[in-house]
């Protein structure tokens, strides 16, 4: 649970991310330093201190919360089992670090999800079009052949159509249960 006085940090944690999207900074150290400069002007914190508690503080208990208060996706892991078995390429895309230790707190096997990408990856944050189109590369996949499934479109959504990608929307489990049933991936 967090203490009192990470309230503030928690909100300008939010809304530095918020100020961050879209924006490409080329490499991740470079995309941390704009973000923990930001955040540091939002909370008059030091940047050092600022880093400590979000990769040492912050994502941790993201991870411990997401493992007491969430799950995947029904059907999910066999989603993935389907699509490697077929020999279809995959990959789990995040704005957030840590996405193999997220994965692994929503009860995934991480070396079951595909190619796993985060911002450690590209030092840039979605709907910038550089990293969907870094991921189909990575999965030899051409953009037009691409689809990204999201829940936000502002992000996901807006991502995609940057790289010309097609994409799908899942904001309910009528969503998800419809997106499964279009794969058609029966044996």
């Amino acid at each position: 649970m967090a203490c009192p006085w990470e309230a503030p940090l928690l909100l300008a944690e939010r809304k530095t991310r918020k100020s961050l999207a879209g924006c490409d900074y080329g490499g991740s150290e470079t995309y941390y330093h704009e973000f923990l400069s930001r955040l540091s002007l939002a909370t008059r914190k030091p940047e050092p201190f600022l880093r400590s508690w979000y990769f040492d503080s912050f994502m941790p208990r993201m991870c411990k919360v997401l493992k007491k208060h969430y799950q995947h996706r029904p059907g999910l892991p066999e989603l993935f089992k389907t699509l490697a078995r077929k020999g279809l390429k995959f990959a789990v895309y995040s704005d957030y670090p840590m996405v193999a230790e997220r994965l692994h707190s929503l009860g995934l096997n991480p070396e079951s999800c595909g190619l796993i990408f985060g911002p450690e990856n590209f030092g840039a944050q979605k709907p910038a079009a550089r990293p969907f189109l870094s991921i189909a590369e990575a999965m030899n996949v051409p953009p037009k052949e691409t689809l990204v499934v999201g829940d936000r479109e502002d992000s996901d959504g807006a991502g995609a159509a940057a790289a010309g990608m097609s994409f799908f929307k899942i904001e309910t489990g009528g969503d998800w249960e419809e997106f499964l049933k279009s794969l058609n991936l029966a044996s």
